[in-house]
């Protein structure tokens, strides 16, 4: 598919949603990754799609606050 089969059929994808919230994290995402930096260039495609994963779920509130993460490390490092 050409970049400008892409971007179309993107705007539809995008057209037919109406979700503020959904919009707003898949700006967040695309605005994000519009700007490269010398650091992201030289990460693996594997290490990419797992930072823009992580990225899309923060969006969306799929977080874990801090001190539970405490907690968990306490747990881990127990072991």
């Amino acid at each position: 598919m050409s970049a400008i089969e892409l971007k179309t059929n993107f705007h539809e994808l995008i057209d037919k949603i109406q979700d503020v919230q959904m919009l707003r994290s898949l700006y967040d995402c695309v605005a994000d990754f519009t700007v490269e930096t010398n650091d992201y260039i030289y990460l693996s495609d594997d290490q990419k799609k797992r930072i823009e994963n992580s990225i899309l779920q923060a969006n969306i509130g799929q977080t874990v606050s801090n001190d539970i993460m405490k907690e968990k490390v306490k747990l881990w490092l127990s072991k």
